[in-house]
C-alpha cells in the first residue's frame, strides 16, 4: 500500500494510516540517504580539505610563476645584454679575422717572393760551391803536382847552372880568341867596309851555329785584328836549346 501523499500534505496536523513495511522502508531509505549523506558529507570536506590544499598550492604556484616571470624577463634582459655584447664581440672578431687573413696573405706573398729569392740565391750557392768544388780539384792537382815541378824546376836550374858555366867558359874563350885576334892586323882593303858582314848566331850552350827561329807561343806581343802576333825564339838545332 502506497501512502496518500496528497492527503498528508492537505491535513499534515491529522493521523494517518500508513502500513508498518512503509514506515520501515522509510526508514531505510532515509537511514541510507543519511549514510550516503554522510559519506558525501567526508567525501566533501576532502574535497574541500584538497581544494583547499590545491588553491594553497595555486597560490604558491602563481607567487613561484611570478618569481619565474621575474627571472624569466631577468633572463631575457641578461641574453639581450649578451646577445647585444656577442654581436660586438662577432664584430670585433669578424674585424680581426679579416685582418688577420690580410696579414696571412701577405706573409704568404712576402714568402713566396722570399722563396723565390732564395730558390735563386740557392741556385748561386750551388753554382758557387761547384765553382768552388772545380777550383779546389785544381788547386789539390796543382799541388800533387808541385813536387814533380819543383824537381823539374831543379833540375832545370842545375842545368841552367851548368850552362852558365859553360857560357862563362866559352866566353872567356871568346874573350881571349878576340885578344888574340886583336894582335894581327888585316892589310886594308878598301871597297870592303862598304859591306856589312852578318854575325852567325851561335848556341850559347854548345857554340853551334846551326840555330832556327820559330814563335814562341806563350809571349803575345799584340793583336792585329783578332790574330794574335807572338815573339820569336831561337832553338838550337844540335842540343834543342831555347834562347
Amino acid at each position: 500500500m502506497n501512502i496518500d501523499w496528497d492527503s498528508v500534505e492537505a491535513k499534515p496536523d491529522k493521523s494517518h494510516k500508513i502500513n508498518g513495511q512503509i514506515l520501515l522502508d522509510l526508514r531505510a531509505k532515509v537511514n541510507s540517504l543519511e549514510k550516503q549523506l554522510a559519506t558525501t558529507r567526508t567525501e566533501l570536506e576532502k574535497t574541500t580539505n584538497e581544494l583547499n590544499a590545491t588553491k594553497s598550492k595555486l597560490t604558491t604556484t602563481e607567487t613561484d610563476l611570478s618569481t619565474i616571470k621575474e627571472e624569466k624577463e631577468n633572463i631575457e634582459k641578461k641574453f639581450t645584454e649578451l646577445e647585444s655584447t656577442l654581436q660586438s664581440t662577432k664584430s670585433a672578431l669578424e674585424n680581426e679575422l679579416n685582418d688577420g687573413k690580410a696579414k696571412i696573405t701577405e706573409l704568404e706573398e712576402k714568402l713566396n717572393t722570399s722563396a723565390a729569392t732564395n730558390t735563386e740565391l740557392q741556385k748561386k750557392i750551388e753554382t758557387l760551391e761547384a765553382d768552388l768544388t772545380t777550383k779546389t780539384n785544381k788547386i789539390q792537382t796543382f799541388e800533387s803536382e808541385i813536387p814533380s815541378k819543383q824537381e823539374k824546376i831543379n833540375e832545370l836550374t842545375n842545368t841552367l847552372s851548368e850552362k852558365e858555366q859553360t857560357l862563362s867558359q866559352i866566353t872567356a874563350q871568346l874573350e881571349e880568341t878576340k885578344s888574340e885576334l886583336s894582335a894581327f892586323k888585316l892589310p886594308e882593303i878598301g871597297p870592303v867596309e862598304a859591306f856589312q858582314r852578318e854575325e852567325r848566331v851561335v848556341c850559347p850552350m854548345c857554340g853551334e851555329t846551326a840555330i832556327k827561329e820559330i814563335d814562341d807561343k806563350t809571349k803575345v806581343l799584340y793583336y792585329s785584328g783578332t790574330k794574335p802576333i807572338y815573339a820569336r825564339k831561337k832553338i838550337c838545332k844540335k842540343c834543342g836549346y831555347e834562347f
